[in-house]
C-alpha cells in the first residue's frame, strides 16, 4: 500500500512526488518514456513565479548549474511602442528557460532523492477501485507483464492526453481546439545576442526569443491556428519571411547565428479538467492545457503541484477528511490557475488590437509600476484579474 501513487513524471508529476516524499509520505511514481527523455513542443520559459518555487525547494541551483542562464530583462515591442519591465513580487528577480530534458531531469532527480519508488518505460492501464473511489492502478511493464498497486490517492500528471483523467472520466470545459488557439513554430540558434525575454507583438502574428542552455536561443513564431500547417519543406522559408515582417532586427540577429536542431512546429487544443474526485486528482496538463502563448504552462504545472500536495498533506494526516482536502485544491487552482488559462486563450485568439487595447498600451508606455505589474501578469505574479479589473483599467487610462 502506497500513500500515493504518481502517473507521469515530468514537471507537475515529480515535483508532486518530490514534495510528498519529503514529508515523508511513500509514494510510487511511474512514466511510460525511459529518461532522460526531451519533449518536443515546448517555450521552456519558466516565470519569475516558478524560479521562486525552484529556489524554495532548493532546486534553482541546478537550472544554473546546467549552464541556463537568468533572464531579466522583458521586452514587449508593439510596433511604434516598445515596453520593457521587472515584474513585481518575485524573490529570485529573474526567469529561466532549460531545456525540458534538463528541468525534468532535475526534477526527477530530486524525486528519487527524496525516496520516491520510480519506475519508469510503465505502461497505465486503468485504476483499481473500491466502489466509486479509485484505490490503485493496473500497469503494464515494457516486457508486457501486468502488475497492480494500490494507493489512498492516484495523481495524474501524465500530460493533456491523460490516461488517468479518461479512466476517471474527468469533465471537460472551457475547450478551444487547436484551429481556435496559436501555431508554433520554433528552433534553437547559437551566436543569437538576445537580452532576456523578447515579445515582438504584431497584428494576428508574435515572435518570441530568449536564451535556454549553452548558450542556445529559443525563436520563434505564432500564428492563428486556423491558417493551417506550413509543409515541412517550406518551414524555413515562411519562418523567415514571417520574422522578416514582425521584427527585422531580430531576423537579421537570428540569420547571423547558427540553427542548431531542425524546426519544430505544432498546435494543441486548450481546456480545463475537473482536477479532482473520490480518490484521485490531476495536475499539470492533465488537468489544465494552456495555450503556448503566454509561456504560462511550466510555471502554473509547478505552483499546482505544490498545491495539490497542501491538500494531499493534509488528507493524508487526517488534518481534515480526504475529499474535503481535495475539493481545496480545485478551489485554489480555479482561482489562480483558471484565470490565466483563459488569459491566454484570448491572447491566442492573435485579434487585431482594438481601440481599448491601443488606449491600454499608450497609458502604460507613460508608467512604469503599471508596465512591470503588466509584465507580473506573465511572470505569475500579478494576477491577470486584478490587473484586468475594470476599475483598475479605468484608472490607469485616467491617469
Amino acid at each position: 500500500m502506497h500513500d500515493v501513487i504518481v502517473v507521469g513524471a515530468r514537471c507537475a508529476g515529480a515535483s508532486t512526488a518530490m514534495l510528498l516524499a519529503r514529508q515523508g509520505y511513500k509514494v510510487l511514481m511511474i512514466d511510460q518514456t525511459e529518461f532522460p527523455s526531451d519533449v518536443r513542443l515546448s517555450t521552456h520559459l519558466l516565470w519569475h513565479a516558478g524560479a521562486d518555487l525552484l529556489h524554495k525547494w532548493g532546486l534553482l541551483d541546478a537550472v544554473r548549474d546546467s549552464n541556463c542562464p537568468p533572464l531579466t530583462d522583458l521586452s514587449l515591442d508593439l510596433g511604434e511602442t516598445v515596453l520593457h519591465g521587472h515584474p513585481p513580487g518575485t524573490q529570485v528577480g529573474a526567469a529561466f528557460a532549460p531545456k525540458r530534458i534538463v528541468l525534468d531531469q532535475i526534477l526527477l532527480n530530486a524525486a528519487v532523492a527524496a525516496g520516491v519508488e520510480f519506475r519508469q518505460k510503465v505502461s497505465f492501464e486503468g485504476t483499481l477501485k473500491d466502489g466509486a473511489r479509485v484505490v490503485g492502478i493496473r500497469a503494464k511493464n515494457a516486457d508486457g507483464s501486468n502488475w497492480t498497486a494500490l494507493a489512498r490517492v492516484v495523481v495524474g500528471a501524465d500530460g493533456r492526453t491523460s490516461r488517468v483523467a479518461r479512466a476517471v472520466q474527468s469533465p471537460t470545459c472551457n475547450e478551444t481546439s487547436k484551429e481556435q488557439g496559436t501555431h508554433n513554430t520554433y528552433s534553437y540558434f547559437s551566436g543569437v545576442a538576445v537580452k532576456g525575454v523578447e515579445f515582438f507583438s504584431r497584428s494576428e502574428r508574435m515572435a518570441y526569443a530568449w536564451q535556454t542552455n549553452d548558450g542556445q536561443v529559443v525563436v520563434g513564431i505564432l500564428q492563428p491556428g486556423r491558417e493551417g500547417k506550413v509543409s515541412r519543406d517550406d518551414v524555413p522559408t515562411h519562418f523567415f519571411e514571417q520574422l522578416d515582417a514582425m521584427a527585422p532586427d531580430l531576423a537579421a540577429r537570428v540569420r547571423a547565428g547558427q540553427r542548431e536542431e531542425d524546426w519544430i512546429t505544432g498546435a494543441i487544443p486548450s481546456f480545463c479538467r475537473k482536477p479532482v474526485g473520490p480518490g484521485w486528482a490531476l495536475v499539470g496538463d492533465a488537468g489544465l492545457t494552456m495555450d503556448p502563448i503566454t509561456a504560462a504552462g511550466i510555471t502554473v504545472a509547478l505552483r499546482d503541484a505544490e498545491s495539490l500536495t497542501q491538500a494531499l498533506h493534509e488528507g493524508l494526516s487526517g488534518q481534515r477528511r480526504m475529499d474535503e482536502a481535495l475539493a481545496g485544491f480545485e478551489a485554489r487552482r480555479d482561482a489562480v490557475s483558471l484565470p490565466l488559462h483563459q488569459f491566454a486563450q484570448q491572447m491566442a485568439q492573435l485579434a487585431p488590437p482594438t481601440q481599448e487595447v491601443m488606449q491600454l498600451f499608450g497609458a502604460l508606455a507613460g508608467n512604469q509600476v503599471e508596465t512591470d505589474r503588466y509584465f507580473g501578469v506573465f511572470a505569475q505574479t500579478v494576477s491577470p484579474a486584478d490587473f484586468f479589473d475594470p476599475a483598475h483599467l479605468q484608472k490607469l487610462l485616467t491617469a
